[in-house]
C-alpha cells in the first residue's frame, strides 16, 4: 500500500471545510480550497501525486507508471499506463457557492478535439451538505443542449432548465459525459473520475475568476456534445449496513464500498491497482506482506498494487469506507 501526497486547488466557489481533512496551505490567506487531488497524474507536475511511502518514496505517481506500468496498473492496463497516466482522477470537493453549469465530452469527441485520450465520467458521493443543498443534472422537460445554450447566448433565465435533486450524507450521483450538470452550493462530496480536467462551462451566474473578471465560456465546445440523459442517484438509506457492496460499474471504473463497521479482509481486486480510502470514521488496515498496522483517517487514501497481498481492515469506528477500482471499458 503506497500513501500518496494531496494537492491543493484553489476556485473561486470554494471554501474552508477541506481544511481539518488536509491542513491549510501557507500561500493560501482566504477561504478559497475549491479540491484536493489525492491521487492524481492530471495536469501540471505540482498537482500529480507523490509516494510518500515505502522504497518508493519521493517519485511521482506518473514515474513509477512510467517505469513499469504492468507491475503498478496491472498487465491488462499497460496500455493505459504506457504514458505514465493513471487511469482514475480522485478528488474531494468543497463548494462554498454554485459551480458553474457545465458539460464534459466523451471519449470520443475528447479525441476527436485533440484535447486528451479520454472525457470525463464521474461520481460523487456525498461527504456533507448544508439543509436543503441540491444538485442539478439532467434537462427538464421542454428543455435540451441546443436551447439552453441559444438562452445563455440572448442572456435569457435558465433557472428552470436542470432537474434539481436534494441530495445528503451517504448519497452518491453518476455523471456520465454529456449529462449537463452544477454542483450545488453547500456541498462537500468526494468525486472519482477519469484522468481528464476538461469542462466545458456554459452559464457560470456571478462567480468571477482569480482576476476579477468573469470566467470564460465554452458555447462552441459544449455544442458538439452529444447530450446524454440523466443522472443516476444512489440514496444513502438504499445503503445496506456493514457490508461490502458493489455501489457502481461504469464504463472507466467501479465503485465498491463500506458503509458501518467490518473487520477482516477488505474485497480488493488482484489482478489491479485500486484505491482504497476513508470517507468518515477511522480503521486500522494492514498488509499481509507489508509492515505494522495503520491508521486510515478521514480523507486518505492508500494505493493498491496488483497482487499486493491481503489487506484487513478494522474499523475503530463507524464509518464510510471506499474501494476504486478502474476497468477497461468497452472494446
Amino acid at each position: 500500500m503506497l500513501s500518496l501526497s494531496a494537492a491543493v486547488v484553489e476556485k473561486p466557489w470554494g471554501g474552508s471545510r477541506l481544511w481539518p481533512f488536509f491542513g491549510k496551505p501557507e500561500q493560501l490567506s482566504h477561504d478559497s480550497i475549491g479540491e484536493v487531488w489525492l491521487v492524481s497524474t492530471v495536469g501540471e507536475d505540482v498537482r500529480h501525486s507523490r509516494i510518500l511511502s515505502g522504497n518508493e518514496a519521493g517519485r511521482t505517481l506518473r514515474d513509477l507508471i512510467s517505469s513499469d506500468p504492468g507491475l503498478t496498473l496491472g498487465v491488462d492496463f499497460v496500455e493505459i499506463g504506457k504514458h505514465g497516466d493513471f487511469p482514475l482522477l480522485f478528488k474531494w470537493i468543497d463548494a462554498r457557492h454554485d459551480l458553474s453549469v457545465q458539460v464534459h465530452p466523451d471519449d470520443a469527441l475528447a479525441q476527436e478535439m485533440g484535447i486528451g485520450e479520454t472525457g470525463k465520467e464521474e461520481t460523487w458521493l456525498i461527504i456533507d451538505s448544508e439543509p436543503g443543498a441540491t444538485v442539478r443534472a439532467g434537462f427538464t422537460e421542454g428543455w435540451s443542449l441546443a436551447r439552453l445554450l441559444e438562452a445563455v447566448s440572448a442572456g435569457a433565465d435558465i433557472e428552470d432548465a436542470l432537474h434539481r435533486f436534494p441530495v445528503g450524507p451517504g448519497d452518491l450521483v453518476h455523471v456520465p459525459p454529456g449529462t449537463v450538470h452544477s454542483i450545488g452550493s453547500g456541498i462537500l462530496l468526494a468525486e472519482i473520475q477519469q484522468p481528464s480536467d476538461i469542462t466545458f462551462r456554459i452559464h457560470d451566474g456571478e462567480t468571477l475568476g482569480a482576476d476579477g473578471q468573469p470566467r470564460e465560456l465554452h458555447l462552441n465546445e459544449a455544442a458538439r456534445i452529444e447530450s446524454a440523459g440523466m443522472p443516476l442517484v444512489l440514496r444513502s438509506d438504499g445503503f445496506v449496513e456493514n457490508v461490502w457492496e458493489k455501489r457502481i460499474s461504469a464504463t472507466s471504473y467501479e465503485i465498491t464500498d463500506l458503509r458501518g463497521s467490518w473487520e477482516g479482509p477488505v474485497p480488493l481486486p488482484s489482478d489491479r491497482c485500486s484505491i482504497l480510502t476513508c470517507l468518515a470514521g477511522r480503521a486500522e488496515i494492514s498488509c499481509e506482506d507489508g509492515p505494522s498496522a495503520e491508521i486510515l483517517q478521514p480523507g486518505e487514501v492508500r494505493l493498491v498494487l496488483p497482487g499486493e497481498g491481503e489487506i484487513t481492515l478494522e474499523t475503530l469506528e463507524k464509518g464510510w469506507f471506499a474501494i476504486f477500482a478502474p476497468v477497461l471499458g468497452p472494446s
